[in-house]
């Protein structure tokens, strides 16, 4: 009967066999059902195909029937249907090809229209036959509940041995499973004592980064045990940033069980094939939680401030984020939110001086106007010092004896490291040179492998050694009488402490971050405003004149200078008289920053003030003195002391600066008579100056 529906055209065509197997753990364990899958291409044979037409197509295996996405395989077993190129298909199981029932009516239906056969290990089928057509719909529908019901009975599994805190993935280092189902702190002290030290040193860094570098510098191995292996063999790597990361957001450490932190997502590509991808999701939305639920390395508490400390160093995070405490000037970096819109307040560094500015509010105006501001911080950054270092003051003796036995415990954690590190290297040495006595002579080239990797592991232990001596030979382990007599003589000097100039700024900013949680800042009647909200509850209101910004009048009067100098000067050239006279641009201190041509510029745009015009400068006739006096027939001299007695009017809005005289008021009757004056009577070119000293002295 299955012959009857082969034509001598079907036999012409390429006859397809496909293969495949869901998972990469079928292909290793499920050996029989994929040789039960290639026999399949021998049935194809005794149907009538030559060996040349059979093509067998197993490159997507490993990949589920759920979805077409990633099977190249078929995709092409497809595109040799749509050329007419296929006379047949064939499977052990039809389910192989395809599990969705859509994705499966579309295989059907193009395969009646182009006349392809799909056969299995019982029997042909021809789409074009009602009665064959009906069965494959069944089939298809058949493939998906089956495959829902398969999923549905794995999920129930996995949930019921999840809510029993039995269902483990990969275990994070320190941790094994000796006994199904516990999970337990791995029994090596030496694996315990380094998993404890990277939880203690993140502890006194602001941020994974610089806790990454830390362990990187004093060369930090992490114990792991790589999947597959027996637990007693503990390799000794360099941890990634990412490990570290992944270390301390694992609630594990904290003896809880989670399962479902991530979750796996259908979604569209832009082809229409489903595709699944894992996302993380928050933490209130994790399915299981159990808490106590085996031996912690840290308390939930502590591991709760470690998750906070991530979150608020995450500089490309939530704009409310701290970021981590980087090397800028700026002590309140991370701290500052705006009074009137609620965002962070971001640092500007210029010319050595700190400014903080919210940009979020400067894009946001209610209905009359209003914006957010900006500040300079190096004086109220000084008064901040001052409130922390009296803060401080009454536990400083305390904090210096802290500090001692702080340096003795760690150097001695530091040390134990070392040692086992040492102790771990010559066990795997000793390892080794068992493996190789315990191998045959016979075996040459066993035996040199074996000796070179008993060689590698002996000079492992000898770089060991020498890292152990190096380290007991830097310093001692305790401080020294005069070492101890030194730190509570400091303890009693925090502002020199704080001011020295070994003085680390990302460790101030450590400190100022552990003694403040936030600061809420304002500017209110040309004042700086900080309430600073202390880390144990209280708030302090600290105000500061804006000393960084330039006074109303200060700004008028540098906008009247540009605008009268503008009359007669280019850009270029009123930024040379400015600059000779020192007035400085309204930027803050003074001496701070000349001007150029591009600052008159700006400064004219941002205030609307025109430049310099020839064209109007000769439409309004304004002059300078020496053209004035040119236009006059006088000297300069003579200019000037018709200027200061106010006989012609000028604009000179600063001394030192060029005047501007207008051409109609050299025609005043006033102008002409003292002209009159000057031509008649002697010439004196000199203005009587009762402080001037004469260079000859009268003869009496």
């Amino acid at each position: 009967m299955n012959r009857l529906k082969i034509d001598h055209w079907h036999l012409e065509r390429i006859a397809f066999v496909y293969i495949r197997q869901s998972t990469p753990g079928q292909v290793r364990k499920n050996v029989e059902g994929g040789e039960r899958q290639k026999r399949m291409a021998q049935r194809i044979r005794e149907l009538g195909w030559p060996d040349h037409q059979v093509r067998v197509l197993g490159a997507d295996t490993g990949h589920s029937g759920s979805s077409l996405h990633g099977r190249e395989d078929y995709q092409t077993m497809l595109q040799a249907v749509m050329a007419q190129e296929a006379g047949i298909i064939g499977a052990s199981e039809l389910s192989r090809l395809v599990r969705d029932n859509q994705d499966w009516n579309q295989l059907v239906r193009i395969c009646r229209h182009q006349g392809v056969l799909l056969a299995d290990e019982h029997r042909v089928y021809d789409p074009n036959d009602p009665q064959d057509r009906v069965v494959l719909g069944i089939q298809g529908a058949f493939n998906e509940f089956e495959l829902a019901m398969i999923f549905a009975r794995m999920r129930d599994g996995k949930n019921r041995k999840a809510n029993r805190g039995e269902l483990y993935g990969v275990f994070p280092p320190g941790y094994i499973c000796r006994h199904e189902p516990l999970c337990e702190k791995h029994p090596d002290l030496r694996v315990q004592r380094a998993v404890e030290q990277v939880f203690r040193e993140y502890e006194n860094c602001p941020s994974v980064s610089q806790l990454f570098h830390r362990l990187l510098s004093v060369g930090f191995q992490l114990p792991v045990v790589p999947p597959g292996k027996d637990w007693r063999e503990v390799d000794w790597v360099s941890p990634s940033y990412r490990h570290l990361l992944g270390m301390l957001r694992n609630p594990a450490y904290a003896g809880i069980y989670v399962h479902g932190r991530s979750r796996t997502f259908t979604v569209l590509n832009d082809e229409g094939h489903a595709e699944k991808k894992r996302r993380h999701v928050p933490m209130g939305e994790w399915e299981i939680v159990l808490e106590n639920h085996h031996e912690a390395y840290i308390s939930k508490a502590t591991w709760e401030r470690n998750l906070e400390k991530i979150a608020a160093n995450a500089n490309m995070g939530h704009l409310t984020s701290q970021r981590s405490p980087q090397n800028g000037n700026g002590l309140m970096v991370g701290l500052l939110r705006c009074r009137r819109c609620g965002h962070k307040l971001y640092a500007a560094y210029r010319d050595g001086a700190v400014g903080y500015q919210c940009r979020r509010g400067t894009n946001q105006r209610d209905a009359s106007g209003w914006v957010c501001f900006s500040f300079r911080a190096n004086r109220v950054e000084e008064r901040l010092i001052e409130l922390l270092l009296q803060a401080t003051a009454p536990a400083s003796v305390a904090a210096a004896q802290k500090a001692a036995e702080r340096f003795a415990a760690h150097h001695q954690q530091e040390r134990q490291l070392l040692l086992d590190r040492l102790n771990a290297k010559e066990e795997i040495a000793a390892r080794a040179a068992r493996e190789y006595k315990e191998t045959d002579g016979t075996y040459t080239a066993v035996r040199r492998q074996l000796a070179q990797e008993w060689d590698a592991a002996l000079a492992a232990v000898e770089a060991e050694r020498t890292r152990l001596a190096s380290f007991d030979k830097r310093e001692p382990s305790l401080p020294t009488p005069q070492q101890q007599r030194q730190l509570e003589r400091l303890s009693t000097d925090l502002r020199r402490i704080w001011n020295h100039p070994r003085a680390n700024t990302v460790l101030k900013k450590q400190i100022v971050r552990t003694l403040i949680r936030e600061i809420v800042a304002d500017v209110e009647d040309d004042e700086i405003v900080l309430i600073i909200h202390w880390a144990g509850g209280h708030h302090t209101e600290l105000r500061e004149p804006r000393r960084s910004r330039i006074s109303r009048r200060q700004l008028e009067d540098v906008k009247k200078v540009i605008d009268a100098m503008r009359k007669l000067l280019t850009d270029e050239q009123i930024a040379v008289a400015l600059n000779r006279e020192r007035l400085w641009q309204p930027r803050g201190r003074r001496n701070e920053k000349t001007w150029t041509g591009e600052h008159v510029a700006a400064f004219r745009k941002q205030h609307r003030i025109p430049g310099f015009s020839a064209k109007a400068k000769q439409d309004e006739d304004w002059l300078t003195q020496a053209e004035a006096a040119n236009r006059l027939s006088i000297s300069a001299m003579s200019m000037t002391r018709l200027v200061r007695a106010g006989i012609v009017p000028a604009e000179q809005p600063h001394p030192g600066l060029p005047t501007v005289v207008r051409g109609e008021d050299l025609d005043r009757d006033e102008v002409r008579l003292a002209i009159a004056r000057l031509r008649t009577s002697g010439n004196r070119p000199l203005t009587d100056d009762p402080d001037q000293l004469s260079l000859f002295k009268s003869r009496t």
